[in-house]
């Protein structure tokens, strides 16, 4: 037997291996393929945003807004033993848009309450959409836990047009026994669409 044949026979071979080899993976990454994107994210003031109410430094109550009105902070509010408290107009919601804008609203839970559930009756939100519409988060207590609102209120159907205000308006009552100095804190947002 020639070695030159037996040479050859294994270079055939190997030639054939890598050519099946290239032809495979040249099939193979045919298929596969990339779709490419580019965004571009503007920022712009916000249109529908917080604005203090004129129960604001009454009753102890302060409403503190950050620099883009987006995001408050409530404190003071008071609950009394065995007395319902009302905050008509602590807070509102405007939409500084142009006029004719339509933006519906909703409220929604962040935090649950905790600790001090022998402390309260309630604890109320209400969007005061229109006088035929008003959306509720509604926090309870039995005197040992805290019942919470199940989930966001509806969107509003009537919107916040261009120019309206709405106040969000607060009810507490504290239990007959509770003490002074218990206290109890819960965020909510309100969602723009």
């Amino acid at each position: 037997m020639d070695i030159r044949k037996i040479l050859f026979r294994k270079e055939w071979k190997l030639v054939t291996l890598l050519l099946t080899a290239m032809l495979i993976a040249s099939a193979s990454a045919t298929m596969y393929y990339s779709l490419t994107m580019t965004s571009t994210i503007d920022v712009y003031a916000a249109d529908v945003y917080f604005v203090v109410g004129l129960d604001n430094a009454t009753s102890g109550l302060l409403v503190t807004l950050d620099g883009t009105n987006t995001t408050a902070t409530l404190t003071g509010l008071r609950a009394y033993p065995n007395a319902s408290l009302t905050y008509t107009d602590p807070i509102r919601v405007r939409n500084n848009a142009s006029a004719g804008n339509y933006t519906q609203l909703r409220l929604v839970p962040v935090t649950n309450p905790s600790g001090n559930e022998n402390q309260f009756v309630y604890i109320r939100f209400m969007l005061n959409a229109t006088t035929a519409e008003n959306k509720w988060l509604n926090y309870t207590s039995d005197g040992s836990t805290w019942t919470n609102p199940s989930g966001p209120t509806s969107w509003t159907t009537t919107g916040i047009n261009g120019g309206e205000e709405w106040p969000i308006v607060i009810y507490t009552k504290a239990n007959a026994t509770a003490t002074a100095t218990n206290s109890v804190t819960i965020v909510i947002t309100v969602d723009v669409d």
